[in-house]
């Protein structure tokens, strides 16, 4: 229905988030998120003042990503544009991103160290966006060479990211029920 009703609708704004993950060295990847908020028609912000159309927002982030365990090593940003040129003070709070593991309450920790006033919500918006590409991307570029199944559930190096992660994932979901099937065949074998 919703896609009938939009089909003669004019766009008024857009957030795009492009996530993209590269290898590096020693089994560590560099994680590269771009925010850009655009807005199509002119508007009055809270002052009054005029602001036309064009980009409102263009961030660029990368973090490097270590193994064992799997955090952030090095991390930098750039605004490359902003509303107001106070923005840019929030950059510091990266820094505070270095040694963060990537885990279970990863977004409830980026927004502790940089949300709210803290810092900026569009560059922790991006920072918590490339948590799921953080895990993806490191999966891939474990992945790329056929390794060992686990010997048991228990066992299974990728559990913390992937166990109750959405309903495939859960303890008695689709996805655990085939490993543990592949596990079990491979045992009788």
């Amino acid at each position: 229905m919703l896609d009938k009703i939009l089909e003669n609708k004019v766009k008024i704004h857009t957030r795009d988030i492009q996530l993209t993950t590269y290898t590096h060295k020693d089994s560590r990847v560099i994680v590269h998120g771009v925010l850009k908020d655009r807005r199509y028609i002119r508007v009055f912000d809270v002052t009054g003042a005029v602001k036309e159309p064009g980009i409102i927002h263009n961030m660029d982030v990368k973090l490097l990503i270590k193994s064992d365990p799997l955090m952030i090593e090095d991390a930098e940003a750039k605004m490359l544009h902003v509303p107001m040129n106070e923005c840019h003070t929030t950059l510091d709070t990266m820094e505070k991103l270095i040694g963060v593991e990537i885990k279970s309450g990863f977004s409830k920790n980026i927004r502790n160290l940089m949300g709210g006033e803290k810092g900026c919500t569009h560059l922790c918006q991006l920072v918590i966006a490339m948590g799921q590409e953080i895990v993806h991307g490191w999966l891939t570029q474990k992945r790329k060479n056929k390794s060992s199944m686990p010997k048991n559930i228990e066992s299974f190096t990728e559990q913390e990211f992937l166990i109750d992660s959405c309903r495939m994932w859960t303890q008695q979901g689709p996805k655990v029920k085939q490993l543990e099937q592949a596990i079990k065949t491979r045992q009788s074998i």
